[in-house]
């Protein structure tokens, strides 16, 4: 599987606190049988979550190192989650936040506050960015699915969270709502420090492939994070 939101690196967000902290936790992932891993720290200057794009390349090579001497087979991969704001090209042109695998593509989180979701998208492709809206299931301001058919009409790509399909709530109806629209294109972890949310990205696998069959679950976990990766 391919997981592309997670809160892995170390020191630069409300994830992993220390390196020893980011190795347990991939190794909780390849267990899990995750291949291939973004790291996708926040990037928010409403939460303060700012860290320099030098530094977090810095941190995540650091990683990256001490994962090939122990010998750990797992692909890592950089990118962001950049919290909703009308700067958001800025950010990446400017280097002060990363683009996955430094690739067009942009995780995007527009849980804090209602936005102009669509707006934005739409700014951002036609900037020559693939917005990747990151789990919806939790936006508040959302009800149902036509909010969701528009923002993909427009181009946008969805990923839930594994989790959203085991939680409680709203946040589980509308992350099966989704998921049986056909609105969903990405299944991701976004564990933080909690190996639990990783144990359940298989659990989520499995159940998608009982619910929906095995290529659904395919497409969702493998072939559609692999595009992110191959910046297709």
């Amino acid at each position: 599987m391919i997981d592309i939101h997670s809160h892995i690196l170390y020191g630069v967000d409300d994830g992993c606190k220390t390196i020893e902290d980011s190795i347990s936790m991939i190794e909780a992932a390849i267990k899990s049988g995750v291949t291939d891993l973004f790291l996708t720290p926040h990037y928010s200057f409403r939460r303060k979550y700012t860290v320099t794009y030098d530094e977090v390349e810095k941190r995540f090579n650091s990683l990256k190192e001490l994962v090939l001497e122990k010998g750990l087979k797992i692909n890592l991969y950089l990118g962001s989650e950049i919290d909703e704001t009308r700067d958001m090209c800025v950010f990446t042109k400017n280097k002060m936040c990363h683009t996955m695998n430094y690739s067009k593509y942009l995780l995007l989180d527009f849980g804090t506050r209602k936005a102009d979701v669509d707006d934005i998208c739409y700014e951002m492709i036609v900037g020559g960015y693939k917005p990747i809206i990151a789990h919806p299931e939790r936006y508040v301001y959302i009800e149902g699915t036509n909010m969701v058919k528009k923002w993909k009409k427009t181009g946008a790509l969805i990923q839930i969270n594994a989790s959203s399909i085991f939680s409680g709530g709203n946040v589980k109806k509308q992350a099966l709502r989704l998921l049986k629209a056909n609105l969903v294109d990405i299944v991701s972890s976004d564990t933080h420090r909690n190996s639990k949310t990783i144990d359940l990205l298989d659990k989520a696998y499995s159940y998608i492939s009982k619910a929906f069959g095995k290529d659904r679950a395919e497409s969702l976990f493998v072939t559609n994070p692999m595009r992110i990766i191959e910046s297709k």
